[in-house]
């Protein structure tokens, strides 16, 4: 009995609940009416580094759940939208023995209009994100290039800088754009300790060496497995391929122009190995065509300009032709400074953090993004590092 009167209870708030959202009008104001909340969502360990004990787990999310709080300060009454966030432990560190990443990760899922059944109901996908790393430079800030590596260290492409934000550096994340799923922004900002940053500057001589160094390997591998790949007939297989061309030849070909049509495909007949050389040539021209205009920056190694950083567009960091004004979607070229990462520290310190968040377009997704960018505390936050 007791259980069937707790069913009961249970029925009665579901049924109100929907019917209160289902008598708000089926607008953007309904939507906006609609009060959201915060909730904990199970943590997910992804890729955790298999060095970091587990016995340490906690010091890392007593820091998440610090981050946390800063986030839900910014932005405490959801509007339209349900807010939810977990912790992760998302991968090695970005030096050996370093210290460990981890993440705050908070997706907001917003209400819609059910145009077909005429009432309000809340989204179960969204791009509507938040993401707080820790220890890393992750990928939708600064994009890792597999391609490079100079002096030992792994390569990234910064995203745009746009500006700032309250004083600090505002990039462009890596996710705007729009697509058949509708339009989405993104944008990030790092924050180090003062004077310092995780990440040094490729210069242009480096980026044309590594360049040149890196298409050299990938030609020659290619080469190497094409002129395997390639078969060449013996003389008998040519003349053999010959007398077949020529009968086929004699088939098809009126009497009165036979003559003539041997006469020419003896002329134009080409060898296998005639067509393999010309083949080869002609990738050959080709690769050299395309190193020409990075041999010809670094034929003069002296060049002052050499020294400036390297500033391109993804087009050119993998097919160089020129390196591009930021001001014409040229982005700056990085490689990771171990120095920055202090090694006496705890590994569960956050030494850097990055901050990422994307939105969707929509009146509660953008409420959410103008209450985050005008309230969130990147003092506070910044006060975390080292600590």
């Amino acid at each position: 009995m007791k259980k069937i009167f707790i069913a009961i209870i249970i029925f009665c708030f579901f049924l109100l609940n929907n019917t209160v959202t289902a008598q708000q009008p089926c607008n953007d104001d309904g939507i906006m009416n609609t009060k959201g909340s915060w909730k904990k969502h199970s943590d997910a360990d992804l890729f955790p580094d298999k060095s970091f004990p587990k016995n340490q787990f906690p010091q890392v999310n007593s820091r998440i759940d610090k981050m946390q709080k800063l986030l839900q300060a910014a932005y405490p009454e959801p509007k339209g939208i349900e807010a939810e966030w977990y912790r992760s432990i998302s991968g090695n560190a970005e030096v050996k023995t370093g210290p460990v990443p981890f993440a705050l990760n908070a997706l907001f899922l917003a209400y819609y209009c059910n145009t077909y059944e005429k009432k309000i109901e809340r989204g179960g996908e969204t791009g509507t994100w938040f993401y707080l790393w820790a220890n890393q430079l992750n990928n939708w800030f600064a994009e890792y290039i597999k391609y490079y590596v100079i002096q030992k260290q792994p390569v990234y492409l910064l995203q745009k800088r746009i500006g700032e934000l309250r004083g600090y550096p505002l990039y462009e994340g890596n996710y705007n754009r729009t697509s058949n799923t509708g339009t989405r922004y993104s944008r990030a900002i790092i924050l180090t300790r003062s004077g310092q940053l995780p990440y040094l500057p490729v210069t242009k001589k480096q980026f044309l060496k590594a360049f040149l160094n890196y298409n050299e390997k990938k030609h020659l591998k290619f080469m190497t497995a094409l002129e395997k790949s390639m078969t060449v007939k013996t003389d008998e297989e040519e003349e053999a391929n010959k007398k077949k061309n020529l009968e086929i030849l004699e088939r098809v070909t009126p009497a009165s122009k036979l003559a003539r049509a041997k006469e020419n495909f003896l002329l134009n007949y080409v060898t296998s190995r005639q067509k393999n050389e010309t083949s080869i040539a002609k990738i050959k021209k080709s690769y050299e065509e395309d190193m020409k205009p990075a041999r010809d920056l670094l034929a003069d190694s002296l060049k002052p300009e050499l020294g400036q950083p390297a500033i391109l567009d993804f087009n050119n960091l993998l097919e160089f032709k020129e390196f591009t004004a930021e001001e014409k979607g040229g982005r700056q070229l990085v490689r990771l400074n171990p120095d920055y990462f202090d090694m006496a520290l705890p590994k569960y310190v956050p030494q850097l953090l990055t901050v990422f968040w994307s939105w969707d377009k929509g009146k509660a997704e953008e409420n959410f993004k103008n209450q985050l960018e005008a309230n969130f505390n990147f003092s506070a936050l910044k006060e975390m590092i080292d600590k």
